[in-house]
Formats: structure tokens, sequence, C-alpha cells
């Protein structure tokens, strides 16, 4: 698994996600879109995680792991 370039693809809507921000690292959250509060015809691509949220700040994101396989 590699990072993805935001400028390159964004994250399917509501895809959680590993991202990174230059300022903060890297953190786990979801994707979404949001519409401008101001009623303008424009959207944000915003990162939701547990610090809070992050829009058009992101750089790269990867999708998360696949979860492990338990042993029987």
């Amino acid at each position: 698994m590699s990072w993805i370039k935001v400028q390159d693809r964004l994250p399917e809507e509501k895809q959680d996600v590993i991202y990174y921000f230059k300022e903060t690292g890297v953190h786990c959250g979801r994707f979404k879109k949001e519409p401008d509060p101001a009623g303008q015809d424009f959207t944000y691509d915003c990162f939701y995680g547990l610090d809070g949220f992050l829009c058009d700040d992101v750089t790269h994101w990867m999708p998360l792991p696949d979860a492990p396989k338990e042993d029987r």
C-alpha cells in the first residue's frame, strides 16, 4: 500500500482512510465532501478524525489495510 496524492485522486465519499497533513502528521479518519456554508456552488474535501477535521489541507491519503484474519 502506498500514499496517494489528493491532487491525483480523492477517496470515495465516506471512505475510512489514513491521511497526512504536513503540520500534524498521520491521522486515521473518514473522507467527506462538504458544501460551502455560504451556499455557493462549491464543496470542500474534508477528512474527519478523532482530533477534528481538515478541509483542503491534506496532501496524501491511503485506504485502511484489511483487518487481520483469525487463525482457526
